[in-house]
């Protein structure tokens, strides 16, 4: 797989968030009942969340960041913004800063990130080409307590799945590099 000058320098972004302390943790999200709200995020895994729009990290640097799934590089990728105005309006933000999987990185510093990347290949309708995109799948956050945590552009099709799919507009979080892997979140 070749990177080109774009992929590269969303990298050099993402490096940009090295050296942010965490304060708190929102996920923003579809408002699917408008008269009695309440969050979705939860699934059948105790340190996984499934966040339909995006995640935001406030920081002591007054920088918000929004991790967030986008069609930069296709569809279903990976998104991230620091200070930039969200493109969801509408939705509704939960802060999970207090919830067991973010709890212990509320106060610590991030020391890493790494981003991974695939690559799809498909058939155009019109000219019936084949055509490849490389896209930020997931990334991994490393805190200054090396502890991780792992978001991917992927979700569960229904609820009780025992593995997320990815090319969905949704996000997976969790904490756990194992679980990760056994769900196919991450290779």
């Amino acid at each position: 797989m070749t990177l080109t000058q774009e992929h590269l320098d969303f990298e050099k972004f993402s490096r940009q968030l090295i050296g942010l302390t965490i304060l708190k943790v929102e996920y923003s999200e579809i408002v699917y009942e408008p008269t009695n709200p309440k969050p979705y995020y939860a699934t059948q895994f105790t340190n996984l969340d499934s966040v339909d729009f995006s995640i935001f990290l406030h920081t002591e640097k007054d920088k918000l960041v929004e991790i967030y799934w986008n069609g930069k590089f296709f569809q279903f990728g990976i998104g991230i913004k620091i200070n930039e105005p969200s493109d969801f309006s509408g939705n509704i933000k939960w802060d999970v800063s207090t919830n067991g999987l973010w709890k212990k990185f509320i106060g610590t510093t991030i020391s890493d990130i790494s981003i991974t990347w695939e690559t799809v290949t498909k058939v155009a309708e019109r000219s019936g080409r084949t055509e490849s995109f490389i896209y930020p799948q997931d990334i991994k956050i490393t805190f200054s307590n090396d502890k991780k945590i792992f978001i991917s552009a992927a979700g569960f099709l229904d609820k009780g799945d025992k593995e997320v799919y990815g090319m969905l507009d949704n996000l997976t979080v969790t904490d756990n590099e194992q679980l990760a892997r056994q769900l196919k979140m991450i290779n």
